[in-house]
């Protein structure tokens, strides 16, 4: 007799998992649920019900489907900023939630993702990039004034190290190149949608001195306006370069698309965010397509007619001296500050600095106009001299270097995206003069991501290419990477 479901062993098994994970989900829920019924007010409610639950599942996508949970953050990390705020617990900088728990994912997918025999070249990737930057910032801990404030801050930036890596683990072609950079772009669908959402309600992050900025899905207009100046810069080489494969439809599409980013860009009144993009355009013109040039030059010209364009760019007029009690513009603001910084800087802090996390600790001590607040430093070459001296410099001003090298040599097997990924670290390096770049943790996620990505298939065409014929004009970075490539690949 046949019954009409013949389960194997194979297939019980699986069921079972399906049932446990299931399960596990719905017990989640619950107690969720009841978790909320306890809390004291409504925003603990709201926390304990979507925190609990998520955690379950990102853990089971941890254990059972880590490529998958990848992708999902790459697709969805630019719209989470206003739920994970609600899960947060404590105050202050020692606040922690959901948002931290993906950070610690991203770490995690890295070791185990290390562990499980991925060879990618991972010292000499750190130590050409993130690894002495890292170094100085663990190690100013020991002195730090903040030490948790500190240590939060330095897992941010070790998970921008990760995601980094994560990219040459899971890029190991054109196509899945293709299929990732795909995912960062569909990311932008979210914040597009709901920056206009703003618009039309009139709602959005209110700065006292310039009024509403829309700042979308993200926790600040700077961040929301550095996130579309990647995604436009992206968005542009795949209309005009070619960078993916898309149909006929979708890239006629594609300027609309583009001007629709740029027009939020403008809504989010971040200056430096608006010259790193005329930078891109212009290298672009210079450097690719010089027919686009009077074009461009155009478009940047008629922008000033818009008049959120022409106020924010006429206050760098005004409020330069402070003479008179005239308030300072924002830049001349910053430049009282770190000139304060620099004064209050003692001979013997000039090496090692003053500990992780301390700018904001002694700002409020050394600039008289922050009130009692302190206030970030707003230049992240400054605020690494600081925390951790020269030392901490050199560390940044090597990660920068370090890639550009690293960008700059993907231009031997594709020019178009060497030129892209180029411009995005020389458009990190510009920005960070005046922002706290370092800080935005959304941000760098997908900007180190898309800069792993490119950098993984150029090194994986080479090992390609070196298969094939003799080894030759390779930089000794190159080499280095060369053998662990081919062992994977194998």
């Amino acid at each position: 007799m046949t019954l009409p479901f013949d389960f194997t062993a194979a297939s019980r098994q699986r069921a079972l998992m399906a049932l446990t994970i299931l399960g596990g989900i719905a017990l989640a829920l619950l107690a969720g649920f009841a978790a909320a019924k306890l809390a004291l007010d409504d925003r603990g409610h709201k926390a304990l019900m979507i925190a609990l639950p998520a955690a379950f599942i990102l853990g089971l996508l941890f254990v059972y489907a880590r490529e998958t949970l990848l992708l999902l953050i790459i697709l969805f990390r630019a719209n989470l900023d206003p739920m994970l705020n609600m899960t947060k617990i404590g105050g202050g900088g020692a606040a922690i939630g959901l948002g931290g728990l993906l950070n610690g994912l991203i770490i995690g997918l890295i070791a185990v993702e290390l562990f499980n025999r991925r060879r990618i070249p991972v010292m000499r990737l750190m130590g050409q990039t993130w690894l002495p930057l890292l170094i100085v910032m663990v190690g100013t801990l020991a002195i730090t004034p903040r030490l948790v404030p500190g240590i939060k801050n330095d897992l941010a930036l070790l998970s921008n190290a990760a995601i980094f890596l994560l990219a040459f683990v899971y890029v190991r072609d054109k196509a899945s190149h293709d299929l990732w950079i795909r995912a960062v772009l569909l990311s932008s669908i979210g914040p597009l949608l709901y920056g206009f959402y703003q618009i039309a309600t009139h709602q959005g992050f209110y700065d006292a001195e310039v009024g509403m900025r829309i700042d979308s899905t993200f926790s600040h207009p700077n961040i929301f306006a550095f996130y579309l100046v990647l995604q436009i810069s992206l968005l542009f080489v795949v209309w005009r370069g070619g960078l993916l494969t898309v149909g006929l439809r979708v890239r006629r599409l594609l300027p609309l698309y583009i001007l629709l980013l740029l027009f939020l860009l403008v809504t989010t009144k971040t200056r430096s965010a608006w010259g790193a993009m005329a930078f891109f355009f212009l290298a672009y013109s210079l450097v690719m397509e010089r027919k686009l040039l009077p074009l461009l030059i155009l478009a940047g010209l008629a922008s000033l007619l818009l008049p959120e364009v022409r106020e924010r760019i006429s206050e760098l007029n005004t409020g330069n001296s402070g003479m008179y009690y005239q308030p300072l513009n924002s830049f001349a603001w910053r430049k009282e500050m770190w000139a304060a910084a620099l004064h209050f800087m003692q001979p013997q802090h000039y090496l090692f600095g003053y500990g992780k996390e301390s700018y904001e600790f002694y700002s409020r001590l050394f600039y008289p106009l922050a009130n009692g607040v302190g206030p970030p430093a707003h230049n992240v070459y400054m605020q690494v001299f600081f925390d951790g001296g020269l030392a901490g410099l050199a560390g940044f001003v090597w990660l920068l270097i370090g890639t550009g090298a690293l960008a700059a040599s993907v231009r031997k097997t594709d020019r178009v995206e060497g030129f892209l990924l180029l411009m995005l670290v020389l458009e990190f390096a510009l920005v960070s003069v005046s922002d706290n770049m370092l800080d935005y943790l959304v941000y760098n996620w997908y900007l180190w991501f898309v800069l792993g990505a490119g950098i993984s298939l150029h090194f994986h065409r080479t090992a390609q290419a070196a298969t094939t014929q003799p080894i030759k004009r390779m930089s000794t970075f190159e080499r280095s990477a060369f053998d662990p490539m081919m062992r994977w690949r194998r």
